[in-house]
């Protein structure tokens, strides 16, 4: 989990700049998680290890330089990263049904992007990878939704809240509707719209978000993810001057996080 207290070494998490304590729960650019595997079932989790792939007798050539680049970056060295990513992309685009490795090497480079501070360059590379996952896998794919996410967390870095609502919002129904509503990644994406709800002082729309979102992480068992929300819960309820179960909220996220960390 990426938070205020255990930032990604190379990209810190993008945040709404309106509200700074609010975190944002799975639309960060976390280089630990560059997308790899094509035509993946289920969003990418940038906070927590990969799903598990299974594995393949012989890495193809694509799969080789993404990995490079991905150790690259995540070591901050990141000429050698862009070499890598770039000639990745350059042999999904020399191949042909490559769409969805298209797109994986675009959202590569834009992470690649945001950890060298363009994030107009990010933005971009995030649209077009869009675009390809719309086209390949269906307007209403769970890998849709991580590209949506994505796209609003930039938006929202330069505080365009208005273009990053409806990116949030189609990506909470497309999850809701593919992956169910108790789902993990639901509650991620019901998170991530408060958090803009919160950001705009919209705090009766933000509250009821939350709390449904706490509900499910409670009920899957998801501690880190929960930590979060609870902490952006208590964020919001500060800020709307209800400093008593601000307090509760943040004495439980804090509880939760000495549990996972052992002390």
């Amino acid at each position: 989990m990426v938070s205020a207290r255990n930032p990604s070494a190379v990209v810190p998490p993008p945040q709404l700049p309106a509200v700074r304590q609010h975190r944002l729960l799975a639309v960060a650019l976390s280089t630990a998680s560059l997308t790899l595997v094509t035509g993946c079932t289920i969003p990418i989790n940038w906070f927590g290890p990969r799903p598990p792939v299974a594995p393949t007798p012989k890495a193809t050539a694509w799969e080789t330089d993404t990995r490079a680049g991905a150790k690259a970056l995540n070591e901050g060295r990141l000429e050698d990263a862009e070499r890598d990513l770039q000639r990745a992309r350059e042999r999904a685009a020399a191949g042909t049904n490559n769409d969805l490795e298209m797109a994986a090497s675009l959202v590569n480079l834009a992470v690649l992007r945001r950890a060298q501070g363009d994030a107009a360059g990010a933005l971009e590379l995030q649209q077009e990878a869009l675009a390809l996952r719309e086209k390949a896998l269906g307007p209403d794919h769970p890998d849709v939704a991580a590209s949506l996410n994505s796209i609003a967390a930039l938006d929202s870095s330069r505080e365009d809240f208005a273009a990053a609502e409806p990116l949030l919002t189609r990506a909470l129904a497309i999850r809701e509707h593919a992956l169910g509503r108790e789902n993990r990644y639901t509650a991620q994406s019901l998170n991530n719209l408060a958090l803009l709800y919160a950001a705009q002082g919209r705090y009766a729309d933000a509250e009821p978000l939350y709390q449904r979102s706490v509900a499910i992480l409670e009920k899957q068992q998801h501690p880190d993810d929960l930590a979060t929300v609870l902490e952006n819960y208590a964020a919001l309820l500060a800020d709307a001057g209800r400093g008593d179960e601000a307090k509760q909220m943040d004495t439980r996220a804090r509880a939760i996080r000495a549990t996972l960390s052992g002390t």
